[in-house]
Order: structure tokens, then C-alpha cells, then sequence
């Protein structure tokens, strides 16, 4: 509902700016006896007050239509039988589930970097305690890469930086060996 009346807003509109904008072009150049109408038409306050509403209006709709629509952002490569296109947000979701099989990786948030040369991917991670980040880097960039190919069909996969924000959780104790003699 809220979809159909911004755009029947944003017709009418459009059409009230064609018909001021044709009919002060035609009046200008095409009959001067139009034109002089719309002058006197201006001169009188409640016409040209109404005219600069519209005008005005019409740029507050298009801007508040406008307002909490984001543009989708979408990666194109070209498959065997053509062009494909996946979001952004897609793929941010992908990689966070690829990552949520770690059980070492308690929360993931994901960004990324599509330039010219490939897909860059930033992952920010809270590891569970008690865990070998450097290990668990390498086979969580591994994994990332390899379900993105796979999956996906994105080749061009130039670096996964991974970085730690946070390690959560208690870690593990170390047992004493009561032969260590203290």
C-alpha cells in the first residue's frame, strides 16, 4: 500500500512539473501571447504561491520516497550461460554461516571490498577462549574461500583479513602435574 500511494505521489507530481516546465518553455519561445498569460498568471499571489508549493512539494516527495530505500549493492560475473548478480547482504550472510560452523567463532560480522582486481573480505571475530587463533585463522580463511568458489561461483577472491575483536569466555585451566613438585 505504502509502495502504490509513493508512486502515484511521485506521478502526479512528475506530471505537474512537465506541464509548469512545457508551459513556461512554450510560452517563451513558441507563443508570447502564452507566455504573457502565465506572466500575469504569476503576478497574481495565490497563483504563484500555489506554483512554488507544487514546486516545493514535489522535491519534499521525492525526498522523503527516497528516505530508508537503500540502493542494493550486487556483484556481477559472467557464468557459462550469462550474467549473475548476488547481493552484497547474500554473501555477507554466506560467509557468516560458513563461519558460525566453527565452534570456535562465537559471533561473526562480515564486510566486503569489491574492487577491479577481486573481492576483498574483512571478517571481525569473538573467539571462544582457549582456542589457537593463528590455526583457527588459516582454516577459517581456508573454508571461507574455498564455500565462496564453491558455492557461489566467485573466483576472484583476493584476501580475507581476519580480525579478532574480542576473546570471550573463561580460559581453560591448566592442571597441575602433582610430580612438577610444588
Amino acid at each position: 500500500m505504502k509502495a502504490k500511494s509513493g508512486w502515484f505521489g511521485n506521478f502526479v507530481m512528475t506530471l505537474l512539473l512537465l506541464l509548469i516546465g512545457a508551459g513556461l518553455i512554450y510560452g517563451s519561445f513558441f507563443n508570447p501571447e502564452v507566455g504573457q498569460l502565465i506572466g500575469d498568471l504569476l503576478q497574481i499571489p495565490f497563483v504563484a504561491g500555489s506554483v512554488g508549493a507544487i514546486l516545493i512539494l514535489s522535491v519534499l516527495l521525492r525526498c522523503a520516497g527516497s528516505v530508508g530505500r537503500k540502493q542494493e549493492a550486487y556483484i556481477d560475473f559472467q557464468a557459462d550461460d550469462g550474467s549473475v548478480g548476488i547481493s552484497i547482504k547474500a554473501i555477507q550472510d554466506f560467509i557468516e554461516r560458513v563461519a558460525k560452523e566453527f565452534a570456535a567463532v562465537k559471533s561473526i560480522d562480515s564486510k566486503l571490498m569489491h574492487r577491479k582486481g577481486g573481492l576483498d573480505i574483512a571478517l571481525s571475530v569473538r573467539v571462544v577462549s582457549g582456542n589457537k587463533i593463528p590455526e583457527l585463522s588459516q582454516v577459517l580463511q581456508q573454508r571461507v574461500r574455498e564455500s565462496v568458489r564453491e558455492s557461489l561461483g566467485l573466483e576472484e577472491i583476493r584476501n580475507i583479513t581476519i580480525q579478532v575483536k574480542e576473546i570471550v569466555g573463561e580460559p581453560p585451566k591448566i592442571e597441575r602435574d602433582p610430580s612438577d613438585g610444588e
